[in-house]
């Protein structure tokens, strides 16, 4: 629980940095590759994690997960810098500095100090109250009061859900329909994860390019924003969407089935390749359009997103092997795919309404 705890934080925190420092047209593929971060973690974890208890024994997981935690925890504590913009004004600040910015910084007022005096040090409180702070935890839920978000979040979770259903199952159905031991096992893994690395870098080169296309048919609409309705960010974002999720849909069941059936692994790796792909097209598309609609909240609209999907993985999880042993795998993943399917149809009114209630929201917030 502590673990999950400090790792959904990070979650929020880097979308938060990432948004603070791209621009839309630009954001599909830093976001794809962050998001890249965290979706190929659970496949290629029980990759690694199953060469390490097969050879070396459970307790090492533990270790390498140790020693990993403090590598990245030192190279963040001195070389990530502070981005938020009501700290750090137009990056010159040095809120919150990084022990190599303060070294810097104390370099410079030694070589200039006439120069340094006369420069304003930038605040390093965000100036919330006491009721702010406390209540700061539960904000990411009241983005679901939005139609358009509340859409997204549970279509996000859904697939979600349905990933972790497949990757979830993998040890049961690999070791009791193929005999493999734990290390081939967390090796059958890197085949989603080969998936999702092309479809987050290929959907994210998309992403830029149909915006950058948007710009260029719509230029006064983009000058104005995202709160402009006539700009339609939704459309651009999920142009593509539709196609992977009925490849997805379709190949879910067919992998069920294949599982059913015993097919040769190749077949059933080449399947979970094309999921894995498609998962994270959708995954970068939702992602970054959640963050274009609020560019200024970007990390509380992340976590938002990650509440949700951890929820709906967490359902998953749990149910799923409890499916697959009373309705057999196939019918377990056809029932997976038939939410799924119905999961889609809000889409629909999120591409139809989406601009106007986006354009809504913006004027309330200027009220």
């Amino acid at each position: 629980m502590l673990q999950a705890f400090g790792a959904s934080s990070v979650i929020a925190i880097g979308a938060g940095t990432i948004a603070d420092i791209t621009h839309p047209a630009e954001r599909g593929v830093y976001l794809g590759w962050y998001s890249l971060g965290w979706n190929l973690g659970p496949v290629v974890g029980p990759a690694i994690g199953g060469l390490l208890s097969q050879y070396l024994g459970w307790r090492w997981i533990f270790w390498t997960l140790t020693i990993l935690a403090t590598v990245h925890w030192f190279v963040l504590a001195f070389f990530l810098p502070e981005t938020l913009r009501s700290l750090v004004g137009n990056g010159s600040g040095y809120a919150n500095p990084t022990p190599l910015q303060w070294w810097r910084r104390r370099k410079q007022q030694q070589e200039n100090p006439e120069k340094n005096q006369t420069a304003s040090n930038p605040s390093t409180s965000t100036g919330t109250s006491l009721r702010e702070m406390l209540l700061a935890p539960l904000q990411p839920l009241l983005y679901a009061k939005e139609k358009d978000v509340l859409i997204l979040l549970i279509y996000y979770g859904i697939q979600y859900a349905a990933c972790y259903s497949m990757t979830t199952s993998i040890p049961f159905v690999f070791s009791n329909f193929y005999g493999l031991n734990e290390a081939l096992i967390g090796l059958t893994y890197l085949a989603n994860g080969a998936g999702c690395i092309a479809g987050s870098i290929i959907q994210g080169k998309i992403l830029n390019r149909d915006y950058r296309r948007m710009q260029k048919l719509f230029p006064v609409a983009s000058s104005l924003g995202w709160a402009n309705s006539e700009l339609p960010l939704e459309y651009i974002r999920m142009r593509t969407i539709w196609i992977h999720a009925l490849i997805f849909n379709i190949l879910l069941v067919v992998y069920g089935w294949s599982l059913h059936v015993r097919a040769h692994l190749v077949i059933i790796l080449g399947i979970q390749v094309v999921l894995g792909f498609t998962s994270q097209a959708i995954f970068n598309s939702i992602q970054t359009l959640l963050v274009d609609l609020f560019p200024d909240r970007s990390a509380s609209i992340t976590a938002s997103n990650n509440i949700f999907r951890c929820l709906f993985g967490a359902v998953a999880t749990t149910l799923v092997l409890p499916a697959i042993q009373l309705l057999g795998v196939g019918w377990a993943f056809t029932l997976i795919s038939g939410i799924l399917l119905l999961s889609r149809i809000p889409i629909f009114f999120e591409l139809s309404y989406g601009p106007r209630w986006r354009s809504e929201r913006a004027k309330r917030a200027e009220r």
